[in-house]
């Protein structure tokens, strides 16, 4: 009897350790994101920024979408910057140069993470490469994360990483 319940008890923590670990990052308190949940929530915006492509929506759900993963100012920033009337409603469409727009990752082993100074950061090494219809400057595309209202957030995007963190 004794094995059975120790049995049963061992399973019943392993299935809450489990459980537990698989939590996303969207909602992640300032003390419970790591760098794979970084690199996770800036994929999620990323995917709802993309959407936003899709379809018109109306304004107010654009703003309630992206006030998930993007803090008041970026909100504000992306929707003057990219909304644009069409039919009864609004769509963002994407460009390689548009403002406020989180950067195509490749989300794989060469997306970088790191901590400082209380916030995440999240980049790709840009390869300088000349072929395509674009062309890149060689460096890095940055992601940062802040704390906004207790759940981390996009907070800004730029080409700048902190020296902290170079070379990791």
């Amino acid at each position: 009897m004794v094995k059975k319940y120790w049995l049963i008890l061992t399973l019943v923590l392993g299935l809450s350790l489990t459980v537990g670990t698989q939590a996303t990052a969207i909602g992640t308190t300032v003390d419970q994101l790591d760098g794979k949940q970084a690199v996770a929530l800036v994929e999620d915006a990323f995917e709802v920024q993309r959407s936003l492509s899709e379809k018109p929506r109306e304004k107010a759900d654009i703003e309630t979408m992206l006030s998930e993963y993007f803090t008041d100012e970026q909100v504000k920033g992306f929707m003057e910057e990219n909304l644009y009337k069409e039919g009864n409603g609004y769509s963002a469409f994407g460009s390689d140069f548009a403002s406020y727009y989180i950067p195509f990752y490749e989300f794989d082993k060469e997306t970088k993470a790191g901590f400082a100074d209380g916030h995440w950061y999240i980049w790709e090494e840009r390869s300088g490469d000349e072929e395509g219809p674009v062309s890149t400057s060689k460096g890095e595309e940055v992601v940062e994360l802040t704390v906004e209202d207790g759940k981390w957030k996009v907070s800004g995007i730029s080409y700048e990483l902190p020296s902290g963190l170079k070379g990791i």
